[in-house]
């Protein structure tokens, strides 16, 4: 906004609606509304923004009139809800289910990996398989973890909203924690920076070979574009693997293998009606669409041959 204001040469004010003027109203509507189409503009053409993030600073903007009014009770109006916001919906990057699956029992791969890699290849494992955010993983504790008559499970209250979850752990995420048990350090998993950690899932989804295309897709003002590489190329699989891939190939993962909605969202912490958690439900249906339609031609194959 600062940038806006030295490109117009014009000083943003926030003017208090002292009286119910239906003057000064309109007066402040018109100016908050031509606030928003110029600074919309500015954006999109001066700093090349697409609309996810044009999004994202009109969020900003509009929380911070709600502050105003609702928490400190100064009366700036409600002209900020005219601010109409782009809205655009991306696919979330997830692993599949057998690529999941080869990280968990591959050892073959497992083997060929750089003794660092493999431990960037358990952390991953493990968040794929708890769907934590990815500041609570770095900080489960040993005492987290517990031990009942029906198995060992992971008990934690999240860090962002202060939920309390309890997550049953399989097999092979016990024998990973059992790996790092005896460091001397009250987490359980090694410290490690979110941005290396992207960096290093990059890598290791390369080694993996998952290495097909799959264009990067933005939109601005409506109009699809492809965003490339810094060397002008197209984004391949490997290149959109970061640490929130983890969260979200946990929830699909859930989604697809029958577990009911209901569930899922208790382990994620996502509120009914959510509208990012609908955008793990349309994954998991495609690939279940596709695995029935899969099972449709065997059927269809099997009976030409007989």
């Amino acid at each position: 906004m600062k940038d806006y204001e030295n490109y117009t040469n014009l000083i943003l004010r926030i003017h208090l609606v002292s009286s119910n003027s239906l003057r000064e109203q309109q007066k402040e509507k018109t100016y908050w509304k031509r606030f928003f189409r110029g600074f919309t503009t500015f954006l999109y053409k001066k700093r090349n923004c697409y609309d996810t993030y044009v999004a994202s600073v009109l969020k900003i903007i509009n929380s911070f009139f709600n502050y105003l009014n609702h928490d400190k009770c100064i009366p700036v109006g409600q002209f900020h809800k005219q601010f109409k916001l782009p809205q655009q919906s991306y696919p979330p990057i997830v692993l599949l289910p057998e690529q999941l699956r080869r990280l968990i029992a591959d050892k073959l791969f497992q083997n060929s990996l750089s003794s660092t890699l493999q431990t960037i290849k358990d952390i991953f494992v493990i968040g794929c398989t708890v769907g934590l955010r990815f500041s609570d993983l770095m900080h489960i504790k040993k005492q987290d973890i517990h031990q009942t008559d029906k198995g060992t499970y992971l008990k934690i209250q999240t860090q962002k909203t202060g939920t309390a979850v309890t997550i049953p752990l399989p097999y092979y995420v016990i024998d990973i924690l059992n790996k790092y048990k005896s460091r001397n350090s009250k987490y359980l998993l090694p410290t490690i920076s979110c941005a290396y950690l992207n960096i290093q899932l990059k890598i290791l989804a390369y080694k993996a070979g998952w290495v097909h295309s799959l264009p990067k897709i933005r939109h601005k003002q409506g109009i699809a574009e492809e965003v490339k590489t810094k060397n002008g190329k197209s984004y391949r699989f490997c290149d959109h693997i970061t640490t929130h891939t983890m969260r979200r190939t946990a929830i699909t993962t859930l989604l697809m293998m029958g577990v009911p909605e209901l569930v899922v969202r208790r382990v994620s912490g996502h509120a009914p009606g959510s509208k990012e958690f609908h955008k793990y439900v349309a994954v998991a249906e495609d690939y279940l669409q596709d695995a029935v339609k899969s099972a449709f031609d065997r059927l269809v194959a099997k009976h030409e041959e007989d």
